[in-house]
């Protein structure tokens, strides 16, 4: 308690000597952006939805307003999803193959151009069908790393039953040297250097059949990986066109934003594999512009900064 009492009184004499006090931002400002925020929210599928990863946004006097959305919930989720894990030969008609998985989520969420402005859409009921596929690919994935590493846990076996078989083999014959093997001992060696081929044998087939499934989990694996990437372009592509095409439609609600200000938009991708976050920043005057009609919705994107962070 003291403590405390001694960094409030701290920050107030610091305050007292700059004479710093908090500004008031306009509260017709906040109404707007917050109406903004529930049109965004709207056009990337509406508030109803529990699937739909919830907007948020912050105020820089000065800077203008930053629109947020974490792919990590909701819809997006399913959307980016993390390389989807190897999957066994399914039988002939069988759902649930990659290309099938992809197939989904390239239909569930889709753009139309109609004149200037964009529709966006996506299917809740696709969007359960990718989440369960994906856990379906997740105990997959399980499964055959779990396969994977019963055959190298029997490889080590085959190796140490070898080992204990080559030392035998070297003690009887270090008798040979001392003295004559008796038959029994001979009966021993011929037994020995039976089972040690039959291990080598056997091992051989155990490393061609773990190298041939290691190589088909990392080429699965690749094609995955090049499979995610190519749906999170798609969906990068298609967030920044519906955040055009929301300003163009709806921007004339901004109007205590001031001309020299800017609206952006963050695409958080955070916790996918280092993946960066997608911005997009839009000068205010150029929205009136879209508003007016004076540029279309795809001009306006262009016109964006757009980056990677």
């Amino acid at each position: 308690m003291k403590l405390f009492s001694k960094v409030s009184l701290l920050a107030g004499l610091i305050i007292a000597s700059t004479g710093l006090t908090a500004a008031e931002v306009n509260g017709r400002l906040g109404q707007n952006l917050k109406i903004m925020q529930d049109i965004l929210q709207t056009s990337l599928g509406g508030q109803e939805h529990s699937s739909i990863g919830r907007i948020q946004h912050s105020y820089l006097m000065g800077q203008g307003v930053a629109f947020r959305v974490d792919s990590n919930s909701g819809w997006l989720r399913h959307f980016v999803m993390p390389p989807m894990p190897p999957m066994p030969p399914a039988a002939p008609g069988a759902p649930g193959t990659a290309m099938a998985v992809a197939t989904n989520v390239a239909n569930s969420i889709s753009i139309s151009e109609n004149g200037n402005s964009f529709s966006f859409s996506f299917d809740e009921e696709a969007i359960e069908e990718m989440a369960e596929a994906a856990e379906a690919l997740a105990e997959q994935q399980q499964d055959q790393s779990e396969k994977l590493r019963d055959l190298r846990e029997e490889r080590r076996d085959i190796e140490r039953d070898l080992r204990d078989y080559e030392r035998e083999k070297r003690d009887i014959e270090f008798s040979s040297k001392v003295s004559k093997l008796t038959a029994e001992q001979q009966k021993e060696l011929k037994e020995i250097n039976q089972k040690s081929e039959q291990l080598k044998t056997q091992l051989a087939q155990l490393q061609k059949s773990l190298t041939e499934q290691e190589q088909e989990y990392n080429k699965k694996r690749a094609e995955q990986q090049k499979l995610a990437a190519q749906r999170q372009t798609e969906l990068v592509a298609k967030v920044g066109q519906v955040f055009s095409s929301t300003l163009c439609d709806y921007g004339a609600s901004l109007r205590d934003l001031k001309e020299q200000e800017f609206v952006s938009f963050q695409l958080s991708l955070s916790g996918r594999n280092n993946a960066k976050d997608h911005y997009w920043v839009v000068k205010k005057a150029d929205i009136n512009q879209c508003v007016t009609g004076k540029i279309d919705a795809p001009a306006l994107l262009k016109k964006a900064s757009y980056y990677q962070y």
